[in-house]
Parts: structure tokens; C-alpha cells; sequence
């Protein structure tokens, strides 16, 4: 049926075609116009002797395309095209920003946290240890690599194993500061999954897994499913305990050698000895450690290097021997006479950076292991000990309620009421006797964190010590010493002692971090004429290890374990102060070695101050620019989410109005939310949403608009024009079909590619910038516009000459994007060629792979093909 509708209010919009259009009939048929008649007020569109009225076009066609939608009269306001374009330049840039990826965690700066990632990312090496010392944030530089590969495309499926006391720790803190939702997955889960199809994989379900070692290492049909499934990446936390024959090190075995990267997480690699140690060495690189008494005798020779990267660094001046040395070491230096190059050496900081780098990388560990050392790194707290004596009871084994130490942590308590107290003793067994005999003699409120309650409930007691108004005291066992931040209480109680030096590490390491602005307190009381005795003063006098963290406390300990262990035998406190003079001597002694020799390599190699400190200046460039606040509010507003001010660059985000269901709003937060663009806000407020380029929202409302035909076609009005007449402004996008992978976005991510012709088909883009036209451009006046504007023809006519341009500028573009990606990794290839024939630790193949890589790139970029983004017909007036 037809309705007549007066044309000022009618519903619906007349689409007038012209000829060269396609269009659709209701029958499916699809037509190309050669002319139009108008019969009884219908418009009858003529295609090769068949005609089609107006009345008997398909309801189902779309008008997306912008010369479909140009041609048809759908328009879109000019602010709308202009904010399209913004999008594609935004989204451009920040894919090949070089701190892209680094910048959206919810984090302080941290340099070195920020080097170690980006030596990682940027230098693409898959598989590393990440070894800092306890405190110093590993678990953040494991986030910021997973965070900037998935960011930028070249993993997608990663799993995460931890031990069991870690797994909602590690979920809060991907959650939390990097927007990462991992599915947490244990045998509840899977059996849930298997509930619906019996034959499925559940590690198919989810990209990003979450889940305990212990889980997959004791359940064989879960383990084969993980290791089926196929990972890009796997972490693996606590990685000290993948002891060789352990059914957690088969495991870690058997999925290292399915994922292409892998990250091992552990303050204390040589916790259990350095053979251990090369085993997980072998996790990383099988090839490159296969014999553990050359790995022995590759220590030795990293004393001289040591010496003279300790020189350069200082900027002494080098004797005649360490210049022989350099030229034995790096036959390519020096170039002129030896005195002249020493000389320049002392006064010429990139000759200096360069010597410095090829000493790291022909002599030095090779790129699998980055440890970074409280001696390197300022931030870290005083700590203070108190060694308390007690009178020890006729019962050698008292009950918690007759034990000395009871009764001076009752009084301890009473006497710092207002501070939080952590204690941690050995086994739960402890636990419980003490929180028993707490509660017999006070009013007291306690929390607890053992291996015999459920995670859950342990976050929740964690979550309650942290509160102001929550447990004075939190009782850990062994496992609270591990993994664990507890930084905002500066008292801990060490209820007993461990016999390593690297648990009694960790166990100070819970409150001893980054980020502790307090003096910590360390009290630790003992029965007099115990083992307990005995080890307090052989850590305190002897080690040090309650005031100071000791490097090679290990080693020390392995010297001296057989004397220490039978006086606590025997319990033989006296004589013992020879034992702790021997020991304070084997601690100088091996301070001194570790400084001149492999970790003063690693250090130099893990941190480099002045690299770290333009990545720092880039992300805090990146925070005071105010570009991305005005665009994402602009969003917001086009899709009518109500957006208010509350404070400094934070606001009150309410959707009750909002225009798109496929808008991506922050996970869990669908009614109402805080948006901030502040770092230091979003790091004091984690229930606010830190917006970045980085963030999941700001990614998706760009896809959301660039998949749309949201601002691709517009009309513009340009008055005082000097050549008046009609001009097209045409947006292409110049892109690569290519695996996420390859990470072709280094190189040529999506590029615009703007062009203006006038209506002689003349190329006048340099004559109207986008600025200009920012400024100068008008919303289409009726009044004003042509009465007989441009035809299809001349339309399509500029159109066309519109691509003939853009594909001349798109063949600089591939040309400059292929250069500088065989600048870049043609270095790094000849590079690693040069380093093969020196360095044993770099094989020919890594720069033969490389050399692939490169050549895949090539063809990708010159395969790059244009895509019409976006049209603007402007009217240009005097």
C-alpha cells in the first residue's frame, strides 16, 4: 500500500540513485542504473532494457560504503567525520608508539621495571627468567610483558602457573592494574565445562588461563589437556621449586616445549644449588645448556669483563693491559693506536655505550636471565632487628600456651595495639596453637593464612589485615613468606627460624619492598639454649641477613651448613661466635666475587639507567598529553553515556542513555562508573577505570566507530574561499593482511592516507590542511548550496582521481615502512651474525630466523593494499 506524507515531517527519507549505482530489487536482483524517468511522482530506474520503480527496491540495502552513502544523500555531521578521522590518526600512531603496551598499567614508574619489559619486547627474546631480588617486582615486569605482546598482537593465548597459595593474587594483579581478565581454571571448572560437551578441551575455552601448578602437575588427564591445547605463552611463578624429577618440573618440561615463549619467575634461582639452577636454565634453552661443567667454567672468565665494564661505567681511564684486553675481546676495537683510542674513550659517551654493549653481549650471559639488585635500585626501607632472649621452659617441646614466646607477644601486642603485626612461623600446626593461645589471654582480632584454608578465604583474611579497621595480626605459615605484599605493616615477627637463608629472604621480603615508605621492625624472639638460639645469632652476627639482604646467601650457607646443622644438633651455643666470624669472612668474600663477576654482568645487562630513563620520560609524555581525555569525552557524548566532572581529569560516567548495546563498557560495570586519566588518582583508586591508550574501552569505542559508517560521509560549506567550486576530500586507510603475530604493525600499521582534488581534478591536499579546515569548515547551509551540484559522473569522476593519488603516496609509504624495517632488524640480524661467531650463548640460526622474518615482512608491506575510509563533498565560496 502507499501512504502520502507531507515532505517538512515525513518519517521516512527518499534515496534519489544515480546512474553508475547499483541497486537491489525485492526479488534479490541486482542492478546497475543506466538512467531514471519519473512516472506519477515515482522515480523508474533503468538498467540494460529493464526498468525498476522506485516502489519495488530491496528494504535490506546498505548504504555503508561512503560513495554508497554520498551518492544516496546519507550525511553525517562534520564533527562526526572529523573525530573518524582523529580515530584512524590516533589508532596509527599509538601502533607504532614505542611505549605502546607500557602505559596502561596501573603502576608507578618504576625504571627498571620498565627496562627489563622493554629489553624483553622490543628485542623479541621469548624465553627468560625474570630473577630480581625479593621486593623488586617481578610479578609487574611478567604483567607488563604479557600486557604489551597482547596489546600489540603477537600473543593471544597465554597460561599462567603459580603456586596454589598465589593463584587470586596473580588474577587481582592482572586484573586489577592491567585490565587482563584471566579465567582462573581448576577441576570444578573444567568438570563444568565437560558438563556440556564430555569431549571437549576446557583450555580451548579460554585464551588467557589461569592456574595452579600443583593442579595440572597431580592430575594426569588435566595435564595432558593443558599441554593439548597449545599456548603462546606460559609464565611459571615461584619457578625455584621445579626441582629436577619433580612431577611439577616433567610438567614445566613437557609445556616449554609446546609455547614459543616462556617467562620463569624467581628471586632466589639457586635456592636449592646452582645444578638445580642450570636445569631451569634448560627449560628456557635446551640447545644452549646441555653441559652443566661448561656452564661451571663460563663463571671464570666473566671476572675480567667485569673489571673493565666497572672502569668504563665510572669513566676511569683504562691501563695498557685493559686496552690489550678490550682488543683481545673485541678484535674490531680500537681502531686507531691504542693510547688515542683510550683516550677517546674517557671523553666520547656513544664510543663508551657501544664498547659497554658488545663486552654484554659477545662476553657476557647471553639474553636469558635479568636480575636486578636492591644495591642498584634506590626505594628500599631501613630495617631494624630486635633480638629478643627468653627463658627457656624445663619442657623442650612446650605447648603454644606454656611457650615463652606466647607470652611476650601477648605483651608485644597490648603494647602497639594500633599496629599491624605480621608473623610468620613453619607449619600450620603452629598457626593454630598460636591463634588458640592468642585468644585464651586477649580480646584480639586475627587473621589467618595457611595451606588448610581455601584460597578464597585466604585473599578475603588478607584483604582484612590490609584494612585500617581490620585484623591487628595475620599468622602466616610457610607459605605466607612467598609470593605475598604485605608492605603496609612494618612489624614482623619471625615466630621461628628456617635453616635457608634465601626462606628467611622471603619471608622479610613480604614487608621489605618498593613502595615501603617505613622503617621495618623485625623481632625475633628465642628460647635461650635452642636452635632457635643458635640461628638468630648466627643470621644476625654472622650473615647479617636480618638487617641487610645478602647476596649469595646460598653459597655462604652450603660452606658452612655441616658445622651450623650439628651444633643445632647438639644444641652447642658455645664456640659459636668462630662459626659467625667465618662466616662474616665468607660473606665479604663472595660479595666481592658476585660484584666483580656474573652479577655485576647481570646487573649492568638487567639495568640500564639512561635506556630506562627515556621510557620513563615516554609514558609520562604520554600522561600529560591531554588528546586522549578530549577525544574519549567527545565519544561518550556521540553515543550519550552522561558524563560529569568530579576532580582533576576524573568524571562520573552514568550509560541510563546509552545509544549503542555494543558500546564496550569496563567489565562488571554496566550502569555506572569512574573514568580517570590520571596515573597517580588510578594507583590511589583501583575500583576507578584508568583510561589510556592502552585501555580496553579507548581500543574498543575506535573499533566500534572505524566498523561503523559512523561520520564516513559529509558535507562541508567553506566560505572566503579563494577558488570557489566544489572540492572532494577523500580518507584512505593503506593496510596489511597479516597474521597479529608478525607484528607488522611495528612497521606499517593502518595508515590514512588523506587527499583533496578540486573540481579540475587538481591535487590541492598540502593547500587545505586538516587544521585549516578544522577551523574554517561550515555545516551545509540549504540556502546557499548549488541548486545543480556535480553530477554521478563528475562525482565518481573525482573520486577516482582521488585513488589515483593516494596510491602514488602509498607507494612512499611501503617504501619508507620497508626501510625502516630493514634498518631496524637488518642491525639486529647482523648483529646476532657478528655475536655467533664470538658469544657460544647466540646461535647462527637466531640471525637465519631473522632473516625470514625480514623477508616475510617485506612481502607483506608491498602487498599492503588502499581502502576508501571516508568521503567530505565540500562547497567552496567567495
Amino acid at each position: 500500500s502507499r501512504r502520502r506524507y507531507a515532505m517538512a515531517s515525513a518519517p521516512l527519507r527518499r534515496v534519489e540513485f544515480q546512474p553508475g549505482n547499483t541497486i537491489r530489487s525485492r526479488s534479490g536482483e541486482t542492478l546497475r542504473i543506466d538512467g531514471m524517468d519519473v512516472k506519477d511522482g515515482l522515480l523508474v530506474y533503468r538498467s540494460d532494457g529493464v526498468e525498476l520503480p522506485e516502489t519495488e527496491l530491496s528494504d535490506h540495502m546498505s548504504f555503508t560504503t561512503p560513495v554508497n552513502r554520498l551518492h544516496s544523500g546519507f550525511i553525517d555531521r562534520n564533527h562526526d567525520f572529523s573525530l573518524r578521522y582523529r580515530s584512524l590518526v590516533y589508532q596509527h600512531n599509538w601502533a607504532k608508539s614505542r611505549v605502546r603496551g607500557f602505559i596502561g598499567g596501573r603502576i608507578a614508574l618504576l625504571p627498571h621495571q620498565l627496562y627489563v619489559a622493554g629489553e624483553i619486547i622490543h628485542r623479541d627474546l621469548s624465553r627468560v627468567l625474570l630473577a630480581d631480588e625479593t621486593g623488586l617486582g617481578k610479578t609487574i615486569e611478567a604483567c607488563l610483558i604479557l600486557h604489551g605482546r597482547l596489546v600489540s598482537g603477537s600473543i593471544e593465548r597465554v597460561l599462567v602457573l603459580t603456586p596454589p597459595s598465589l593463584v587470586h593474587q596473580w588474577f587481582i594483579e592482572l586484573y586489577r592494574k592491567f585490565n587482563l581478565f584471566f579465567r582462573i581454571f581448576d577441576d570444578e571448572y573444567c568438570r563444568s565445562l565437560e558438563d556440556s560437551d564430555a569431549k571437549a578441551n576446557p583450555f580451548l575455552d579460554d585464551q588467557l588461563a589461569l592456574c595452579s601448578i600443583d593442579f595440572l602437575a597431580r592430575n594426569p588427564l588435566r595435564r595432558q589437556q593443558a599441554v593439548a591445547a597449545g599456548w603462546d605463552c606460559v609464565v611459571i611463578d615461584e619457578a625455584h621449586h621445579l626441582t629436577e624429577n619433580s612431577a611439577n618440573y616433567a610438567l614445566a618440561v613437557q609445556i616449554s616445549a609446546i609455547c614459543r615463549q616462556l617467562i620463569l619467575l624467581s628471586a632466589t634461582p639457586e635456592q636449592l644449588g646452582q645444578k638445580s639452577h642450570f636445569s631451569r636454565l634448560q627449560l628456557l634453552d635446551p640447545v644452549r645448556y646441555t653441559d652443566y661443567r661448561r656452564f661451571l667454567q663460563e663463571e671464570r672468565r666473566y671476572h675480567r669483563v667485569s673489571a673493565l665494564l666497572d672502569r668504563i661505567c665510572d669513566h676511569r681511564p683504562l691501563t695498557a693491559g685493559q686496552t690489550q684486553l678490550i682488543q683481545e675481546l673485541l678484535p674490531e676495537e680500537p681502531q686507531a693506536s691504542p693510547m688515542l683510542w683510550r683516550r677517546r674513550l674517557q671523553n666520547d659517551l656513544k664510543l663508551q655505550e657501544r664498547v659497554i654493549q658488545d663486552l654484554l653481549d659477545q662476553h657476557g650471559l647471553g639474553r636469558v636471565v635479568f636480575r636486578n639488585t636492591r644495591s642498584a635500585i634506590p626505594g628500599f626501607p631501613n630495617r631494624q632487628v630486635h633480638l629478643i632472649p627468653l627463658a627457656a621452659t624445663a619442657d623442650k617441646a612446650p605447648s603454644a600456651a606454656g611457650d615463652p614466646r606466647i607470652t611476650w607477644l601477648v605483651q608485644f601486642l597490648r603494647q602497639e595495639r594500633h599496629r599491624k603485626v605480621l608473623l610468620i612461623c613453619k607449619s600450620v600446626e603452629q598457626v593454630l596453637e598460636i591463634e588458640q593461645a592468642l585468644r585464651n589471654r586477649m580480646k584480639i582480632e586475627v587473621a589467618l593464612f595457611h595451606e588448610q584454608i581455601s584460597l578464597l578465604q585466604r585473599d578475603r583474611y588478607a584483604a582484612w589485615f590490609a584494612r585500617e579497621d581490620g585484623a591487628q595480626i595475620c599468622l602466616c605459615s610457610e607459605i605466607g613468606s612467598e609470593g605475598r605484599n604485605f608492605q603496609f605493616a612494618q612489624h614482623l615477627v619471625l615466630y621461628d627460624l628456617p635453616t635457608n637463608p634465601e626462606l628467611l629472604d622471603q619471608r622479610i621480603g613480604r614487608l621489605d619492598r618498593i613502595g615501603q615508605a617505613h622503617t621495618i621492625h623485625i623481632h625475633v624472639p628465642y628460647r635461650v639454649g635452642t636452635a632457635d638460639e643458635i640461628l638468630a645469632l648466627w643470621y644476625h652476627e654472622g650473615l647479617n641477613a636480618f638487617e641487610q639482604n645478602v647476596p649469595g646467601s646460598y653459597q655462604i650457607y652450603c660452606r658452612v651448613h655441616k658445622a651450623l646443622e650439628r651444633r643445632i644438633r647438639l644444641l652447642q651455643v658455645k664456640g659459636l661466635k668462630s662459626l659467625c666470624q667465618k662466616t662474616a669472612e665468607l660473606r665479604r668474600e663472595i660479595a666481592a666475587q658476585m660484584r666483580l663477576g656474573r652479577d655485576r654482568l647481570l646487573q649492568l645487562y638487567s639495568f640500564r639507567p639512561e635506556m630506562a630513563a627515556q621510557l620513563v620520560e615516554g609514558v609520562q609524555a604520554q600522561d600529560a598529553q591531554s588528546s586522549l581525555e578530549k577525544f574519549m569525552l567527545e565519544i561518550m557524548a556521540l553515543y550519550d553515556l552522561r558524563v560529569t566532572l568530579m576532580e582533576k581529569r576524573t568524571y562520573r560516567v552514568t550509560t541510563e542513555f546509552l545509544s549503542n548495546p555494543e558500546f564496550p563498557l569496563p567489565l562488571m560495570k554496566e550502569e555506572e562508573f569512574i573514568i580517570t586519566f590520571d596515573r597517580t588518582l588510578a594507583c590511589h583508586h583501583e575500583d576507578w577505570e584508568f583510561l589510556t591508550w592502552d585501555h580496553p574501552m579507548v581500543l574498543g569505542v575506535q573499533d566500534l566507530l572505524l566498523g561503523s559508517e559512523k561520520g564516513n560521509c559529509a558535507l562541508a560549506m567553506l566560505p572566503e574561499a579563494e577558488d570557489p567550486g566544489f572540492c572532494l576530500e577523500a580518507v584512505y586507510v593503506l593496510e596489511c593482511v597479516a597474521p597479529k603475530a608478525m607484528e607488522i604493525d611495528r612497521f606499517l600499521p593502518p595508515r590514512p592516507v588523506r587527499i583533496v582534488v578540486d573540481q579540475n581534478l587538481q591535487d590541492c591536499t598540502a593547500r587545505h590542511s586538516v587544521k585549516s579546515w578544522i577551523r574554517r569548515l561550515r555545516e551545509p547551509d540549504l540556502h546557499r548550496w548549488p541548486v545543480q551540484p556535480l553530477s554521478a559522473e563528475q562525482l565518481n569522476t573525482m573520486i577516482d582521481a582521488t585513488g589515483g593519488l593516494a596510491e602514488r603516496k602509498s607507494q612512499e609509504i611501503r617504501a619508507e615502512s620497508r626501510g625502516r624495517m630493514e634498518q631496524q632488524l637488518g642491525h639486529e640480524r647482523d648483529r646476532l651474525r657478528g655475536l655467533a661467531r664470538k658469544n657460544p650463548n647466540i646461535k647462527p640460526q637466531q640471525a637465519a630466523d631473522l632473516q625470514g622474518r625480514m623477508q616475510a615482512l617485506a612481502a607483506v608491506i608491498e602487498s599492503a593494499r588502499l581502502r576508501l575510509d571516508a568521503l567530505r563533498l565540500v562547497y567552496c565560496y567567495s
